[in-house]
Formats: structure tokens, sequence, C-alpha cells
């Protein structure tokens, strides 16, 4: 499995953290979550790198466990005019996708037990393109 250190605004960051505090997370979520902040790089948003998630990205993820792959753009909870493929912020798969970058893959608590998310493509909201998933 890739390891990758996470990548994050100050305002994921922020957020993040006030998960960690305040939000119902399962031991194995908090306890990836913990450790993860404290490794986190923070940088400024014209400074993160383009194929790293952050709130308004698009990406196209794999769930490993369950052989399924989806489109989400994660956006912000003051976001209007939701599509089907919106998840805010505050959705569990997009705090356990926030702050990493395409190829890798994290391991996040869901409701049926620890599943394993691939990230196989991000895109920035102010690029038009969406990731797609291409059937030959």
């Amino acid at each position: 499995m890739k390891r990758q250190q996470l990548i994050l605004t100050k305002e994921d960051f922020a957020f993040l953290m006030e998960c960690y505090f305040s939000r119902h997370l399962s031991e194995f979520n908090k306890a990836k979550l913990s450790q993860e902040l404290r490794k986190a790089k923070i940088v400024k948003k014209e400074f993160l790198p383009t194929n790293v998630i952050c709130t308004n990205s698009k990406v196209l993820v794999s769930n490993i466990d369950k052989g399924q792959t989806f489109n989400v753009h994660i956006i912000g909870s003051e976001a209007k005019g939701r599509n089907n493929n919106d998840i805010p912020i505050t959705d569990p798969l997009a705090i356990a996708l926030l702050g990493y970058a395409s190829g890798v893959v994290v391991e996040w608590e869901m409701g049926d037990g620890v599943n394993r998310f691939e990230v196989i493509s991000v895109y920035q909201e102010d690029n038009d393109a969406f990731p797609t998933l291409s059937i030959a």
C-alpha cells in the first residue's frame, strides 16, 4: 500500500482538526486521523499540488474491497445546488480522502467496516474536466 503524507490547505487542516475533536469518529479513524494530522504538511491553496484532494476537488476513486469505482465532487458545507456526484466535506468519505494525492490507497472505517479506497485521479474545481472511468 502506497503511503503518503497529507498535504492540506489551512482551511482543510482546521476542518479535520475540528473533526478529530468534535465528531464521533471510530477509534480506528480517530487514531489514524491523529497520526496523519501530526505529520501533515500545510500549504497555501495556490501551492497545493493539483493532484491532491481538497475542498472542491473532483475525484475518481475506487473502493478496492467492493470493486466499485465512482466519481465524487467534494463540496463545502455552504455550497448550493448539489449534483448527483457531490458529497459534502462532512461526509465520511470526504474526511477520509482530504489531503491525499492520486495513486494513494486510503483505509477508513465506514459503517460496514474498514474499507480501502484508491485515489485514481484528482481534478480541481477550476479544471473543466471531470475524472471519468473509461472502459475499453
